[in-house]
């Protein structure tokens, strides 16, 4: 009895997330002991940190970093608002190689003319700076830190396209300030430990595992608050008066291509808390990171999450995110039911190769009865790169052609099968054939 469950193996689901083995809660429990270890120490060396200390190291994360020689470097800052009227902002750029910006922008107003508005490129990201500047803007979007862990601005101008009507354009001219006075929540040091320990558990350990861990760490901390200003499209002026959430990760580099999926959810509530909750699948480190956290308004204080019923292999495995879901996460002590309907669903594909196919997903939700606002990312891994756009306008006869060449060619492709799984690849290979 005692080798059989040992020696418990199972296959992972889609041969991409992971399950259990007999070693699971004694990896639990190792990994946990680190990184509770690891966590007190941060701790410790904060408290010791004097206010001018403090401002330092804010300043430190909040500024532009210097990108590292890797061809994929990443430094990048994300926004994401919303209000109870159904309004959003989101907006993002990312700092690549040769003065490249991975950068985007959505806009719904209320007004029916309008609607929802989205950066003229889009689908495409890639913006470039006519000269390479440390700063996260390009093509007439900037952003920048006014004052660390409080202010920002955010200013934009040039045209925008109607989703629901892409040829039809307006001239925007944005300028918001986000400000904020709640506390920010670092994913390095802030998680809960037990949380991520049984994440990393999962995994299958050797010297090579953790030296990918390594590899691939970025840094990455999130901060909640308001963003408030006004727009001016074709000439009339509107005001935004948005809750939101900002984030800023920066690393030695982020390859696209290596993510397989995740799905993030961010928003506010009537009563003031504050959500960020996630799944996210990166098949060479954690095939399944619940992550996130609540700030609760009545507390004014930032509790992780210590549990996250979402399954990601049970949604949108084959490539169509639901529309309408729900799970169940606790933090601080309390048990939030949360439930998603997703309203409006636009997507691009991130950076200049498309690696992935992002969905920006502008939701309502419910969390023990209260009403919330704000959105949720869904991302899947583009296998066809920009040679998705060939089966999305070829005609019937050269689309079928076409997708019977692409499915010959991805069975042929060892990194698809490593990298999603062989179930994984059998489903895309289904959605081809559709």
């Amino acid at each position: 009895m005692i080798n059989k469950v040992i020696n418990h193996n199972p296959e992972p689901i889609f041969n991409v997330y992971q399950r259990p083995n007999g070693y699971y809660w004694l990896k639990v429990i190792f990994m946990f002991c680190i990184l509770y270890l690891r966590q007190a120490i941060h701790k410790i060396k904060l408290s010791l940190k004097n206010k001018e200390t403090l401002e330092k190291y804010y300043s430190e994360l909040e500024k532009t970093h210097k990108l590292s020689n890797h061809n994929q470097p990443i430094d990048a800052v994300y926004f994401n608002a919303a209000n109870e009227t159904g309004e959003h902002l989101v907006v993002g750029t990312a700092r690549r190689k040769n003065g490249l910006i991975d950068g985007f922008m959505y806009v719904k107003i209320r007004d029916n003319e309008i609607g929802l508005l989205e950066s003229s490129k889009l689908p495409d990201t890639s913006l470039y700076q006519k000269t390479v500047e440390e700063k996260y803007g390009a093509e007439g979007l900037e952003i920048q830190c006014v004052e660390p862990m409080k202010k920002w601005k955010i200013t934009y101008r040039g045209k925008m396209k109607k989703y629901s009507d892409p040829k039809q354009c307006f001239d925007v001219d944005l300028l918001v300030m986000y400000t904020s006075e709640l506390p920010f929540f670092n994913f390095d040091t802030d998680m809960d430990p037990w949380c991520m320990a049984k994440c990393i558990a999962l995994e299958k350990w050797s010297s090579e595992y953790f030296k990918l861990l390594k590899q691939h760490h970025q840094t990455h901390y999130e901060q909640h608050g308001n963003i408030k200003g006004n727009i001016l499209i074709d000439g009339k002026v509107f005001p935004i008066n948005m809750e939101s959430m900002r984030d800023h990760t920066f690393g030695n580099h982020r390859e696209w291509r290596n993510l397989h999926k995740y799905n993030l959810q961010m928003f506010t509530t009537e009563n003031g808390d504050r959500f960020t909750v996630g799944d996210v699948c990166f098949p060479l480190t954690v095939s399944s990171f619940k992550m996130g956290y609540v700030y609760s308004a009545a507390d004014k204080k930032i509790y992780p999450i210590t549990y996250n019923d979402f399954q990601l292999y049970q949604h949108g495995e084959s490539g169509k995110p639901p529309q309408d879901y729900a799970f169940t996460i606790e933090a601080g002590g309390k048990t939030y039911i949360v439930k998603v309907d997703v309203i409006d669903s636009p997507h691009f594909f991130i950076s200049k190769d498309w690696e992935c196919k992002v969905y920006e997903r502008l939701c309502t939700f419910k969390v023990n009865g209260l009403k919330g606002w704000g959105a949720s990312e869904w991302q899947q891994r583009n296998i066809l790169g920009k040679n998705i756009l060939g089966t999305q306008n070829a005609s019937s006869t050269s689309l079928n052609i076409q997708k019977s060449t692409e499915v010959s060619n991805v069975r042929k492709i060892p990194a698809v099968r490593r990298l999603v799984g062989v179930k994984s690849t059998e489903l895309f290979e289904t959605m081809l054939k559709k």
